[in-house]
């Protein structure tokens, strides 16, 4: 497995019967480990490799995954905000959104989308040489107006 490959898998607290919701788009590498990584703890991963969000709505289920990778599309989505409130309605409460973007894609206005839907701790690390991986966890809203 490529070092890139294994230090991003490190950034995963695995679970027994974990789930991940993995919007893909081109970056099969990441589904394939993503896969490796959770079968040894009866995890489950769904992988859609569709940008077509109605398609996405029938698909993703409310509150059924700890993690949501987005691979190289949050940016290319016709329109992004219908897709991070469908990512966001997937992940629980204190679940992690992860996003694999281009290098040259804005990493300021990823980090603008991740705000707006509430996600804090938001981070970026270096790995990839091809993309830039923003980290975020959803944030707990309970009693805000």
């Amino acid at each position: 497995m490529p070092k890139q490959i294994s230090e991003f898998l490190e950034l995963f607290t695995i679970t027994p019967n974990i789930d991940i919701l993995d919007l893909n788009n081109g970056c099969d590498d990441i589904s394939k480990a993503l896969n490796e990584l959770i079968k040894p703890f009866d995890g489950k991963i769904v992988t859609i490799n569709t940008q077509v969000l109605n398609e996405l709505k029938i698909k993703v289920k409310r509150s059924s995954c700890e993690y949501g990778v987005i691979s190289n599309s949050i940016l290319q989505s016709e329109d992004k905000h219908t897709l991070m409130k469908i990512i966001t309605t997937a992940i629980r409460d204190s679940g992690y959104i992860v996003i694999l973007e281009e290098k040259e894609k804005s990493l300021e206005e990823i980090y603008e989308l991740l705000e707006e839907f509430d996600f804090g701790a938001i981070s970026s690390v270096d790995i990839f040489e091809k993309y830039n991986l923003i980290i975020g966890k959803k944030l707990h809203m309970w009693g805000m107006n």
